[in-house]
């Protein structure tokens, strides 16, 4: 009998958001790339929250009738019938930059203001405001702690971390001022994160 398991968003590409960010800048506002990529987001923001509570708390949403669940200590058990050891959903996650950590605040925050009727600027700047955002530097009750770890564009955009960090920095903003803050503001942030190697590269680059 085949188990039906939770299905996760999976992260956007690094081509998706090269390729929105060179035509934002070159004044071609491509309303359906806008929405394929800020929708992917919002439903991988989702996937993060969801995963991240049964990581952490052990309560998940049935995958067939969605009522709560919790984990008992070794199955998860509904009583609609469907059930899967805790160790089993754990690899349907595992190593896929799914468990929000630090980033839960700022992922939350997102998720919850996402501009669903917004215009296309609405949609680029939400997008922007969070690959430019780092594990660490909101806490809990949404205060700025001034901290930075890693680069929350690691748990939406495919990819290593130097690859992600790569993208973003060579990203072409324009002549947006938002979008130079965001950019500037980040690579701070990063100088003080804990990715060595990607600021050693950064540093040397920005000489």
């Amino acid at each position: 009998m085949v188990v039906i398991m939770p299905q996760w968003a999976r992260q956007v590409t690094r081509e998706q958001i090269s390729k929105l960010y060179s035509l934002n800048a070159m004044g071609i506002y491509d309303d359906e790339l806008v929405d394929e990529v800020a929708y992917a987001m919002l439903a991988r923001a989702e996937s993060i929250m969801k995963v991240t509570k049964a990581h952490g708390e052990g309560i998940l949403d049935c995958p067939v009738c969605s009522s709560e669940i919790r984990c008992d200590g070794k199955r998860y058990i509904c009583g609609c019938g469907w059930n899967t050891t805790c160790s089993e959903l754990h690899k349907t996650y595992k190593k896929k930059q799914l468990v929000g950590g630090a980033a839960l605040p700022i992922i939350e925050a997102a998720f919850k203001s996402f501009p669903a009727m917004g215009t296309y600027t609405d949609k680029m700047l939400w997008i922007d405001s969070l690959i430019h955002t780092f594990h660490g530097e909101i806490d809990a009750r949404q205060e700025k702690t001034g901290l930075a770890y890693r680069p929350v564009a690691r748990n939406f955009i495919a990819g290593s971390l130097a690859e992600v960090v790569e993208l973003i920095f060579s990203l072409a903003y324009g002549d947006s001022p938002d979008f130079a803050k965001s950019r500037a503001e980040w690579l701070e942030k990063l100088k003080i994160s804990y990715v060595p190697d990607c600021v050693k590269k950064i540093t040397a680059i920005t000489r």
